[in-house]
């Protein structure tokens, strides 16, 4: 029997949750940030990233695109209930779920149609069940196959769903951009450039050697598969959390010393404290550093 997979991704999640409470501002340009003038936009509303502002960019910057944008503090306890709200209602639809990030899954329904009706139906029902139990939106890509279920559900977006039956992957797949692969990053859309491959298509008609010389054996062997339709990764399913997080903007460039040691202690101490409340050994500690175009 062929996969029936949807992937369903929340239209615009932290700002979409900021905006239950705050019903006045639906329509407007939101960011979600910290106060300070330095920090960056963890999330923004679709009327905001008209302006050009996303996530990642920094503060100054987007205001500077958008002065008319209004600023929210993030509340993350706020989306981790919202979001386990929406993977419980995905669960009364089928065990077999993949959640890849706070906002997005990907279901398994194959065993479900039976029960509850096509893939599409099943599909408007969760999009409806998030919309009635939680006042937020969230697109949907029905699929045979996990990358080709995430695509469709990001050109649906916003509040929107897409179905790619299997016959007609192939043609879904190959006008569109290379970079719309789950997998093909700047890195490798610089590569295939190079090689004169804009297309899945283009690179779908790629000889191996080529591809593969071009972007390694393993990420090119994998992304010509891709590229042809041939994508038949399971779910991971039930995947238990293996790190906890904490961040910080600071305020001024720290220079490399003592201050920098000083903040590294204090952020781990912090993530140390949440393991402990989750019941959780903390083994490794790893230090990202995140620098914004100011």
């Amino acid at each position: 029997m062929e996969r029936s997979l949807i992937h369903i991704d929340m239209d615009a999640f932290f700002a979409s949750v900021e905006l239950i409470t705050r019903p006045e501002l639906r329509g407007r340009p939101v960011i979600v940030a910290g106060e300070s003038e330095r920090g960056v936009v963890t999330a923004a509303t679709y009327e905001a990233r008209a302006f050009g502002i996303h996530s990642g960019m920094a503060l100054g910057k987007a205001k500077a695109l958008c002065p008319a944008a209004i600023r929210i503090s993030p509340d993350r306890a706020a989306y981790s209930r919202i979001s386990r709200g929406v993977m419980e209602l995905f669960a009364q639809v089928t065990p077999v779920i993949e959640q890849i990030s706070i906002d997005e899954a990907f279901l398994d329904v194959t065993g479900s149609i039976k029960r509850l009706g096509p893939a599409r139906q099943i599909a408007e029902g969760l999009r409806q069940a998030v919309r009635d139990n939680f006042q937020i939106t969230c697109s949907a890509g029905i699929a045979p196959s996990k990358s080709v279920a995430k695509i469709a559900s990001k050109l649906a977006k916003p509040d929107g769903l897409l179905e790619v039956p299997p016959d007609q992957v192939e043609a879904f797949l190959r006008p569109l951009p290379v970079g719309s692969l789950w997998g093909v990053g700047p890195k490798a859309q610089a590569a295939l450039r190079r090689l004169g491959i804009a297309t899945i298509g283009d690179l779908a008609d790629t000889p191996d050697a080529l591809a593969i010389r071009a972007l390694g054996s393993s990420a090119g062997a994998h992304l010509l598969a891709l590229a042809r339709g041939q994508d038949d990764e399971p779910l991971a399913v039930a995947r238990a959390e293996k790190s906890i997080g904490t961040e910080t903007t600071f305020d001024h460039d720290l220079p490399p010393g003592e201050e920098v040691r000083r903040a590294v202690i204090r952020l781990a101490d912090k993530a140390a404290w949440r393991l402990r409340e989750a019941g959780l050994a903390c083994r490794t500690v790893s230090v990202k550093v995140r620098s914004a175009d100011f």
